[in-house]
């Protein structure tokens, strides 16, 4: 028998099954490709639909928070992202429309979609354009329009959760395509040896399908995110981490704005939450306060006043924020500011550091005055802003890092730079969790230049 296998006949044998096995793996592996590839076509589409029904949440919102800012106020400056909205909302509910018809899978998120169109537009037409209009009914008005924007809610997270269970199925099939891939790879290797070069191309390409969805997504979150633009005698430095797998966005944000020629705006704040929510909460957080900040308030006035908003947006009851507002005054030297509820706020004067203690409660509770303090920051001298993932970090046998180990962190960092003393921060935290980041962190260092 081994005779025969390793004689001129076992090697034309042997041949003979490479040239029948070849062509039928080579045809099997092509359709798996092709398998792979209306999968991941579908996975992309899938979290475009996603990300469009995150976009149409975040334009309602933004809708609404104008509106509301408006009402309130009766000043046009909060009119702004909610033109913005008005304009963008129509093109996010056609790519939704499209993707609903190229996928023909299911009536009731048509109808859903429909539903979802037609509750935005009898808001537009019976609260946001009467009251821009200047109806006195606003108070009524505002309160029908609490019940539609309830309503808009709860269909667009039921379209959320549609893509949401699509994609799970979808990645379930591409998990179970890709284990089908590796059996056949396999069982070709011990047929014949030269099945692991088709193999290895069905892998190296399917990675670099992996790859290009991976890019795809972060180049979204990317263009979705505000890129800071530092005044001139300011340098700053950022760091952000989000505790949701797979994205760049939580519940964490900082600011940077420059108000005039000498004053700029300095913003951290945490909205209570994760993920997708507290993300869309933050747009109202940023915008609103630079909002106020604009108008030339003082940085107690901004803050009361946005309790004021906040609250009005009828967020849940457990929601709240805290948040550090302060304004940089380059001609004294100074930062006014009202520490709200926040713990990880400093001011670093060489290697001494002093801890800016909060001024006021959380935003959210209402009726409890937020005051205001001062600090002066010189040239050379660095603020340090930064939310609860720093200093409620946990190693591994759960002990949590703490205001006085994260005060001696910031006082010990080498820094050069703003964005030095933010990156060692960072790897500071990291290697105390050894990697586990449980909670949004997000950090903002400012330094005064000469």
């Amino acid at each position: 028998m081994l005779r025969t296998l390793f004689s001129f006949r076992g090697l034309i044998l042997v041949f003979g099954l490479v040239a029948v096995m070849l062509p039928i793996a080579l045809v099997g592996q092509l359709g798996i490709v092709r398998t792979l590839n209306t999968i991941n076509a579908d996975v992309a589409q899938t979290r475009q639909g996603a990300l469009a029904t995150a976009a149409v949440l975040q334009y309602q919102l933004d809708e609404e928070t104008g509106v509301r800012g408006f009402a309130a106020t009766g000043r046009h400056l909060f009119l702004e992202p909610y033109e913005r909205a008005l304009t963008a909302m129509p093109d996010r509910l056609l790519e939704l429309e499209q993707i609903e018809y190229s996928e023909r899978t299911n009536d009731a998120d048509d109808r859903t979609l429909a539903e979802l169109r037609r509750v935005n537009r009898e808001w537009l037409d019976t609260v946001a354009e009467p009251i821009v209009a200047g109806a006195r009914d606003q108070e009524a008005r505002l309160l029908h329009g609490k019940r539609l924007i309830d309503r808009f809610r709860v269909l667009a997270h039921s379209l959320d959760a549609h893509y949401s269970d699509r994609y799970a199925a979808l990645v379930a099939r591409r998990e179970r395509t890709i284990r089908t891939t590796t059996l056949v790879g396999v069982l070709a290797i011990a047929v014949i040896g030269l099945e692991i070069i088709v193999f290895g191309a069905v892998i190296a390409r399917m990675r670099r399908e992996l790859d290009r969805e991976r890019g795809f997504v972060e180049t979204l979150q990317s263009a979705a995110s505000v890129r800071l633009v530092a005044p001139p005698h300011l340098a700053i430095g950022t760091a952000y981490r989000s505790a949701t797998r797979g994205t760049r966005i939580g519940g964490d944000v900082y600011d940077v704005y420059r108000l005039d020629a000498d004053r700029t705006l300095l913003l951290v704040a945490d909205v209570s939450g994760k993920g997708l929510t507290a993300a869309v909460d933050t747009t109202f957080v940023r915008y609103a306060v630079r909002a106020l900040a604009s108008e030339g308030l003082a940085p107690d006035e901004i803050v009361t006043r946005f309790d004021d908003l906040y609250r009005c947006a009828n967020p849940p009851p457990e929601s709240f924020v805290t948040l550090f507002a302060g304004v940089h005054d380059r001609r004294d030297g100074s930062v006014e500011y009202v520490n709200a509820g926040h713990e990880a706020c400093w001011v670093r004067r060489g290697t001494a550091v002093v801890v800016l203690p909060p001024t006021g409660p959380i935003v959210g509770l209402g009726g409890i005055p937020f005051a205001a303090a001062r600090t002066p920051l010189a040239a050379g001298e660095l603020l340090v802003l930064a939310t609860d993932g720093l200093t409620e970090g946990r190693d591994a046998r759960g002990g949590i890092v703490g205001i006085v180990r994260a005060t001696e962190w910031v006082a010990k960092a080498r820094a050069r730079t703003p964005q030095d003393l933010a990156d060692n921060l960072v790897a500071a935290v990291t290697r105390y969790t050894r990697g586990r980041i449980t909670d949004d962190l997000a950090i903002l260092v400012v330094e005064p230049l000469p």
